[in-house]
């Protein structure tokens, strides 16, 4: 039996999939105002690893994962650089996918870029809040803890 820990309830917890058919997994990547970092690697890598694993364990696996391209530090950078957030954001992407093929790491099935998702996002927010299992604190939205 694979047995993941869960922080949030401070336990090992054995692995059940919400759907036998398929297993969904969705990881943040990462802010792509830079190339990315041995740190953002190490956890590329594990997960790399946990997909690997379940697949070996006989799960089909369906993973996702999402580049911050539009904030802040992207909008600084590619100031500071004299150009546009998309060229800057576009390469740090192709730098990411060239170096995770150089380590071997699978590809996600899907890459969702953060600009792209906007109205998505607001959507699952809306649901989240309206299920109750998220609520505004000081104009920011929470999501409540999982209770068993």
């Amino acid at each position: 039996m694979f047995k993941l820990f869960n922080s949030l309830g401070k336990k090992l917890e054995s692995f059940q999939p919400v759907n036998p058919n398929v297993v969904t997994l969705f990881t943040c990547g990462p802010s792509v105002y830079q190339r990315s970092h041995i740190g953002n690697f190490r956890t590329f890598l594990f997960e790399d690893i946990l997909v690997r694993y379940l697949e070996y364990s006989g799960y089909p696996i369906k993973r996702g994962m999402n580049f911050t391209d539009v904030e802040d530090k992207a909008i600084q950078e590619a100031r500071a650089r004299n150009g546009n957030i998309k060229e800057l954001t576009d390469g740090n992407i192709d730098s990411l996918a060239r170096e995770m093929k150089l380590l071997r790491i699978k590809i996600p099935d899907y890459l969702v870029r953060a600009s792209e998702s906007f109205d998505q996002s607001v959507e699952i927010i809306d649901q989240s809040l309206n299920l109750q299992i998220a609520y505004r604190y000081r104009g920011e939205c929470l999501f409540r803890p999982h209770e068993d």
